[in-house]
């Protein structure tokens, strides 16, 4: 009997295990219709995601169509310019040096940091800045505004030293790599300008004035060129496309 008793126990751990083993799929009814009418169904490979490249790609394909004069590497080569331009601003510390080129918001939280710095003894440096060439990563159009984010790379000095010890609090004296995320923005239903080659304004409609290849408006008088005047301005940085 006590042999029994443990040919038993022994049988229903087995199969306790082996229950655990199994796999189980839940499908409804007409997913595993479909899958038994057509068994060729069941081994076929999930719809690929896009990449972030390639769904930029797709997006800009169609900002290109509601906006004919639109150009990438022109709004790459711009985008650059502001970039870089705020790089020197944060050395500087001077946050008017970028007011034409962002948004009020950025330009907040921008003289929101120099004043941090300066109120708190401290210089912020940047230096022997290079940049790579610039890449599209997101292209949201659609809604209030129209965004392309900007991956940009390249390498700096970076760093905000203490005035009294001299000691630095952030960054290093070393040159070191880096990438960052620039978000720009323009009101949806922006259109660009033409440039002069395509019959686009050499002086300014309001004011007379020579106007800059590609400007959006005159910068002496301010009045709007051609296109619908929406100019992209940088809104936001980051470390990552997503934010």
């Amino acid at each position: 009997m006590v042999g029994d008793f443990w040919s038993e126990l022994f049988k229903s751990v087995g199969s306790l295990l082996q229950s655990r083993n199994r796999e189980f799929v839940f499908v409804d009814e007409n997913e595993l219709a479909s899958t038994l009418a057509d068994p060729s169904t069941a081994l076929a490979d999930p719809k690929p995601v896009p990449s972030l490249l390639a769904q930029a790609k797709e997006a800009m394909d169609g900002l290109e169509k509601t906006d004919p004069d639109f150009s990438e590497a022109d709004f790459l080569s711009q985008a650059g310019k502001t970039f870089g331009g705020v790089l020197t601003a944060e050395g500087a510390m001077d946050a008017s040096a970028i007011s034409a080129l962002a948004t009020p918001n950025f330009l907040a939280a921008f003289q929101q940091r120099v004043d941090g710095w300066r109120n708190g003894g401290f210089t912020r440096t940047v230096a022997n800045v290079t940049l790579d060439a610039p890449a599209i990563m997101r292209v949201a159009v659609g809604g209030e505004q129209e965004a392309i984010t900007v991956r940009f790379t390249g390498s700096a000095v970076r760093n905000t030293k203490e005035d009294i010890t001299g000691l630095l609090t952030d960054g290093t004296a070393q040159v070191e790599s880096f990438t960052e995320f620039a978000t720009f923005v323009r009101p949806a239903g922006s259109t660009t300008p033409k440039n002069a080659a395509n019959g686009g304004a050499l002086h300014c409609p309001s004011c007379g004035a020579p106007v800059d290849e590609g400007a959006l408006k005159c910068s002496f008088c301010g009045a709007p060129i051609t296109g619908s005047g929406g100019t992209w301005l940088l809104d936001r940085l980051s470390t990552s496309a997503y934010t």
